[in-house]
């Protein structure tokens, strides 16, 4: 790949900018926005412009933010940055980017800022604009190009695709679903409590910390509701803390609650989007996971939206990029010449390059993906360690029937049986996998020294033979199963989490990425067979390991199951595996 060169200088200028947002527009929100100008943006020759959001958390000051937009100002681009509802010197209260919030706010700042300026590049529709943003500055993305026709290409990293399924996840497919991945299918899941309960966290002390403006904005609405509430809700507006208070307490939310999530998600304005996407992933994210982004790849494609889809090596938990890869949103402050030199800044510019100004070439392949088997060279932009490939979902890979020998083997060699497994009362003590947040090699140390580890008698695994050569498998896993739960009897779901290790020949096991997938079959299905998706990785089993699928009942990271329960796993040719 070739590397950036960048070739202008700019100015930025800060500026507060007046909205009205929520549902009925009444809310008055001021902004704290700032404009990049590049030199070669005038009246004569104007510039088509980026949009850029921050992580959670963040504001239009921190690394990500300044790293991206100072890079795409020194190669022509008008650029406008802001720090988002809540956080930051902006003002009002934080709305998980819904569209009866965020997304308003998002549309007005085009039409104040970048409309009036005749060096922002413009045609019919208005001016020019791409997106860029990651985490929760990502999940805004979509939702904005589906309502705003002047997003002429967006870039969502390591976000979602669909929140309910980043923070209820539910793997399984039900049945009809055409690609087992369309997630609003589910109408609950099983809450990812550790990981929400921190962004929970993190948001009420907003206004302790001095960002936001969420007291404020409660007190000049003069809701009862909301003024009532402030106390224990002090950076949200009451309906996300509601939301949070039930899952908490039941480990489910209600249909208004589900309504009000989906507001913030792709599913819902899915049919209005236009605006070529490239979707950026993390293979170690525990939150975003890769099946989402997938999700959202296959829902554009086929409506004949440009689409490409990158599988970067971190994510959310503790990752800093590798050499030469340079994910804008692992907090890392990086200078233009360092962005000119990395894989995934170069793709940015390119897809930016090729939907705004028509520049060949710039769309780059349908889909890569990262390679932590294949050594950098260090020698600019990192594309020797990421593959390419078509993406084929439900494609052949290898199917394996479970055993009752404990083995993964041909469907027509498998021993038939079944194997009990128990949830306990409470659903503790639980199998441990992570630390949410903490256990990434760049995060606490403590964390990274705890293995992931399973709970006697309450989980069954299937192993494969060892592997005659190295094994690449790039893909979302699959299976079909013969299990079900006795407590279902008495109208519980049943509930259990779904993973892959790598086994090497001395016994020594890895949880690939530490990546589960939660599966919530509603009591009403159990007893017919089911199919799920496990959690997507890129991975190679070296010669001599093995692959393991392993169920079990209960994660420390979420909220179990607690009445007891025995879950049986009914072996033979009737419950498969298929490993991409």
């Amino acid at each position: 790949m070739k590397t950036a060169r960048a070739r202008h200088e700019w100015r930025s200028v800060d500026t507060t900018v007046a909205t009205r947002t929520g549902p009925d527009r009444d809310i008055a929100v001021d902004i704290d926005a700032r404009l990049y100008v590049p030199d070669n943006a005038t009246r004569r020759t104007p510039a088509p412009a980026i949009l850029m959001t921050h992580g959670f958390g963040g504001s239009k000051d921190n690394n990500e933010t300044l790293s991206t937009a100072e890079f795409f100002a020194a190669h022509g681009y008008v650029v406008l940055t802001y720090s988002a509802s809540g956080f930051g010197s902006s003002g009002g209260c934080i709305t998980l980017h819904s569209s009866d919030y965020d997304v308003k706010i998002a549309r007005q700042l085009i039409s104040k800022v970048l409309e009036p300026n005749r060096f922002v590049q413009r045609d019919r529709k208005g001016v020019l604009v791409g997106t860029i943003g990651g985490s929760y500055g990502g999940g805004i993305q979509l939702p904005l190009a589906a309502r705003d026709k002047r997003i002429r290409a967006t870039i969502p990293g390591r976000t979602w695709g669909n929140l309910a399924y980043s923070l209820v996840p539910n793997n399984y497919i039900v049945p009809g679903d055409p690609t087992g991945l369309s997630h609003e299918l589910n109408s609950q899941g099983v809450f990812k409590f550790e990981w929400t309960s921190l962004f929970y966290a993190l948001g009420n002390t907003q206004p302790a910390m001095g960002n936001g403006g969420c007291p404020q904005a409660k007190a000049a609405s003069g809701d009862p509701a909301e003024l009532a509430a402030a106390g224990a809700c002090q950076g949200f507006y009451l309906a996300v803390c509601r939301i949070y208070t039930k899952l908490t307490s039941q480990g489910t939310t209600d249909a208004e609650g589900r309504r009000y999530v989906a507001k913030a998600s792709v599913p819902r304005v899915l049919k209005r989007i236009t605006a070529p996407t490239l979707l950026v992933q993390g293979q170690s994210d525990t939150l975003f996971n890769l099946n989402d982004a997938s999700s959202t790849y296959l829902a554009l494609k086929r409506r004949g939206v440009p689409v490409g889809m990158i599988w970067n090596s971190g994510g959310h938990g503790g990752y800093t990029s590798q050499p030469g890869e340079c994910e804008a949103y692992d907090g890392v402050r990086r200078t233009v010449r360092q962005m000119d030199r990395c894989y995934l800044s170069v793709r940015a510019l390119g897809w930016m390059n090729r939907w705004l100004r028509g520049k060949r070439g710039g769309r780059g392949p349908a889909f890569t993906y990262y390679r932590d088997w294949v050594d950098y060279r260090g020698s600019g932009a990192n594309d020797e360690q990421y593959g390419v490939r078509p993406l084929r979902f439900n494609a052949a890979g290898t199917v394996y029937a479970l055993s009752g020998d404990d083995a993964l083997t041909a469907p027509s060699r498998a021993e038939a049986g079944s194997v009990s497994i128990v949830n306990p009362p409470g659903g503790l003590p639980a199998a441990y996998t992570e630390t949410s947040n903490f256990t990434g090699p760049d995060a606490s140390p403590s964390a990274q020294d705890i293995a992931p580890s399973e709970i006697e008698g309450q989980f069954a695994s299937f192993t494969t033979a060892p592997f005659a050569r190295h094994r690449v498998s790039v893909g979302i896993p699959t299976a079909h199963l013969e299990i079900a739960n006795a407590a279902s009897q008495a109208g519980q779901d049943l509930v259990f989490f779904a993973k892959m290790y790598d086994v090497a020949p001395d016994g020594s096991v890895e949880l690939i990425h530490r990546l589960i997938a939660p599966v919530r079959v509603p009591a009403a299905a159990v007893g017919e067979p089911v199919d799920l998706a496990l959690a997507g990785f890129a991975h190679r089993f070296d010669a001599g390991h093995s692959a393991r699928l392993v169920l079990a009942t209960t994660d420390q990271t979420s909220y179990n199951a607690k009445v007891a329960d025995v879950v049986t796993v009914t072996t033979g040719p009737g419950s498969l595996f298929r490993l991409p």
